[in-house]
């Protein structure tokens, strides 16, 4: 028996469904932030500089200062091709941790965590949030 070929675009669109965690701010306004969870690509590829867009000046700071010493440590000792694994090691770093310790600092000012949205975009993660919330 030969099944009927399915349409790509109904294959593709299970795999666009991403995760969000909807954050409230604990206050009379009630300010909600909509955060991507999973891997960061931008974190990735960005890092400490991706802290910094996101107002995150602990972490980046710290990324910083981990990447520069780093860099003269193995400059100082001739190891500068060591750099390189260092430097990926910081990436896979942000890009596996970028988000989880952005909700964090979301969490540190004052926004609780609601629940966990599964949408394909960041504006229908808000409106399943409201819809479910009525």
């Amino acid at each position: 028996m030969k099944y009927p070929p399915q349409r790509a675009h109904c294959r593709l669109s299970t795999l666009k469904m991403l995760t969000y965690c909807i954050l409230k701010k604990n206050d009379s306004k009630g300010e909600l932030k909509v955060v991507e969870t999973g891997f960061s690509f931008l974190g990735f590829v960005f890092g400490p500089l991706w802290a910094i867009f996101k107002s995150l000046w602990f972490y980046s700071a710290f990324g910083i200062v981990i990447l520069l010493s780093s860099i003269l440590a193995l400059e100082t000792l001739s190891l500068s091709p060591i750099f390189y694994l260092v430097s990926l090691i910081s990436s896979i770093f942000w890009g596996v941790f970028a988000r989880d310790l952005y909700i964090q600092d979301l969490i540190n000012r004052e926004f609780y965590p609601v629940k966990h949205v599964t949408a394909k975009s960041r504006e229908n993660a808000i409106i399943k949030y409201l819809a479910e919330a009525n």
